[in-house]
């Protein structure tokens, strides 16, 4: 997909995004006795955002994903890196999610493949 989106630029890509999808089932609650499917905010298996970090690469990230509510609008969490599998680059087409990610930041994409690429390889 990288060399995908460097070797035919499209006019209505608005920017190069992180995605991942929430794990089916999460362990939370004192001690981790609570299981439950999904996160109280994203159905299992949805797809969400990452946000380009403002603090340290560490166990914790902004992603930004719709709502598993029934407005199904685009929020902005703080979760749990081990919440989130098959992370992947992809291009952002939607001027929602666009905008739904300017409003968490001042640096809404990432700023190329190569820099996407490298914050893959450490996860």
């Amino acid at each position: 997909m990288t060399e995908e989106l460097a070797a035919n630029p499209d006019p209505a890509l608005l920017g190069i995004g992180l995605a991942a999808n929430i794990v089916r089932t999460t362990v939370q609650g004192h001690g981790g006795l609570e299981v439950r499917r999904g996160t109280k905010h994203f159905s299992p298996g949805a797809k969400v955002w990452v946000v380009p970090p403002h603090w340290d690469w560490s166990d914790r990230l902004y992603v930004v994903g719709r709502h598993r509510g029934r407005f199904n609008r685009y929020i902005a969490v703080v979760m749990r890196r081990d919440f989130l599998e098959n992370p992947r680059i992809r291009g952002i087409y939607s001027p929602a999610l666009a905008r739904a990610l300017a409003d968490v930041t001042d640096r809404p994409f990432w700023t190329s493949t190569e820099d996407a690429q490298s914050m893959l390889d450490q996860w």
